[in-house]
């Protein structure tokens, strides 16, 4: 069976967004669109003459020509237009639905290359039209995700993360675009983001680099257990993971971690088209629009790429958004898969996004359920297993923040260059004693990202249990699983 080939029944004219917000790449280009999961039947149709919209646009365009005859200065026609058009979508009062203008049509489009001269994350922000200035990630830029092995990751910068400056400038008035564009820079040069974490501030210095985006990366555990991980649902991303679930089926796999963390979404047939390789002839999601005409529940095809029996774990966090929702929302539903890690991020609507003119439009058109009906929209996917992360009490931020900057750490990988558990062990013994403010895992892990930065990206271990809290529960699962 071809599963790429199979969803393309849900390929047409119109591109669908399916990500957490107002998105741009913190790297180089921007990352607003996300192409493409479409609908012929989606396309406007045309309003009677006599309805309410062409009262009102005679009477704009009655006003825009007594401007036209009696403004004293020369008009920007072409500026009054796009302000005109930005107004539009500004009155649906809508975070998702905007006017692109022209001026910004070239970024907009620049994802697709999948490389980027910047700091390796996605983020995302919201209109200014939509900033709340007593909600700081209404107005500020969010890291909605990090690279495995970016300079974001290295810096210590993880997803939730909200960023009042760049390089000392505020952020308030900049579209995602614009923050996005200050993020670039050549490769090996500095820029410095004020983070804010909770309630702690504090800058942190991320260098520059040429940056691949990963999409699916594979390893293989104890046990023969599989490792698979998706950080974005590309255009060649449903390629890839077939690619690697077919190799795993092959060499004989006991079981998979699926590892959605931190995946912000992207495009939904790809999401699809991952999801019919684990299920059959089951629900995948269901699309609701304004008329009931066009709701529709996509299902999978008949057949799988990977054994029904086969057990499966998926991790999830508060970074996994919108097309990762639907894919472990599809595999929670069903019974197919067992959700380890914490609640999603919560992302159920979807926008068209589409050229016109010079410029682009985002719109809201529709909402996904999940197969059972859940609206996870603002709410997010409960998990089936919750494991709590390592992490760092505000009041302690500012210690940790010292001896991350102070360079004990990058000291210590120098007299001790061999990365192993007994030299990680010797780090937290001999610079922060018996009885440390934090919990042990924190400083185990800041050490641990000092040695891999020594160590070739391509060496670098992909999975490490030993480190990852929800990944040795999702391994112990399995173990169980086989057990009984």
């Amino acid at each position: 069976m071809n599963y790429i080939g199979s969803m393309k029944k849900f390929i047409g004219a119109l591109l669908l967004i399916i990500s957490i917000g107002h998105i741009a790449a913190a790297n180089g280009s921007s990352d607003k669109l996300f192409p493409s999961f479409s609908f012929d039947r989606l396309r406007p149709s045309v309003t009677q003459s006599n309805d309410e919209i062409s009262v009102a646009m005679q009477k704009l365009e009655l006003l825009y020509r007594l401007v036209d005859r009696d403004f004293l200065f020369d008009i920007d026609y072409d500026a009054v237009y796009e302000s005109m058009a930005k107004g539009l979508f500004t009155g649906l009062k809508d975070e998702y639905s905007a006017y692109i203008v022209s001026q910004e049509a070239s970024d907009f489009s620049e994802e697709t290359s999948g490389r980027y001269g910047g700091i390796g994350a996605y983020i995302s922000k919201h209109y200014l039209e939509y900033r709340d200035f007593s909600k700081p990630e209404t107005y500020m830029v969010n890291i909605t995700s990090v690279f495995p092995g970016s300079p974001a990751e290295n810096a210590g910068l993880k997803a939730g993360d909200l960023v009042s400056h760049i390089d000392g400038e505020p952020v308030d008035d900049w579209e995602a675009a614009e923050a996005s564009k200050n993020l670039k820079g050549e490769a090996n040069t500095p820029v410095i983001l004020t983070i804010v974490r909770g309630s702690s501030t504090f800058d942190v210095t991320v260098i520059r680099k040429i940056v691949n985006v990963p999409t699916v990366s594979i390893d293989h555990l104890d046990n023969g257990i599989a490792y698979l991980r998706i950080t974005q649902f590309t255009n060649s991303t449903a390629k890839q993971v077939y690619d690697e679930l077919k190799q795993f089926v092959d060499e004989g796999m006991s079981a998979l971690v699926l590892d959605l963390r931190d995946n912000p979404g992207g495009v939904v047939d790809a999401t699809l088209s991952v999801a019919d390789m684990f299920l059959s002839d089951a629900p995948i999601v269901n699309i609701n629009s304004k008329n009931d005409v066009q709701d529709h529940i996509y299902r999978a095809s008949k057949g799988t790429l990977v054994p029904s029996n086969l057990p499966i774990a998926v991790l999830v966090n508060k970074g996994s958004a919108s097309a990762s929702e639907i894919l472990s929302g599809a595999l929670k539903d069903n019974h197919r898969a067992t959700l380890i890690g914490s609640t999603t991020y919560g992302k159920g609507l979807i926008q068209v996004v589409s050229p016109f003119g010079d410029g682009y439009y985002t719109l809201t058109t529709s909402q996904y359920k999940t197969p059972n009906g859940n609206d996870i929209h603002k709410v997010g996917i409960p998990v089936d297993i919750e494991v709590e992360e390592p992490h760092i009490d505000e009041e302690h931020m500012e210690e940790y923040l010292l001896l991350l900057n102070s360079g004990v750490a990058k000291e210590f990988v120098e007299e001790h260059p061999e990365y192993s558990p007994e030299n990680v062990e010797l780090f937290i013994d001999t610079n922060v004693g018996s009885d440390p403010p934090l919990e042990r895992d924190v400083y185990r892990i800041m050490i641990r990202r000092e040695y891999l930065l020594a160590i070739p990206f391509e060496s670098r271990p992909i999975a490490d249990p030993g480190y990852d809290r929800a990944l040795q529960k999702a391994i112990d699962y399995l173990n169980d699983v086989a057990s009984m």
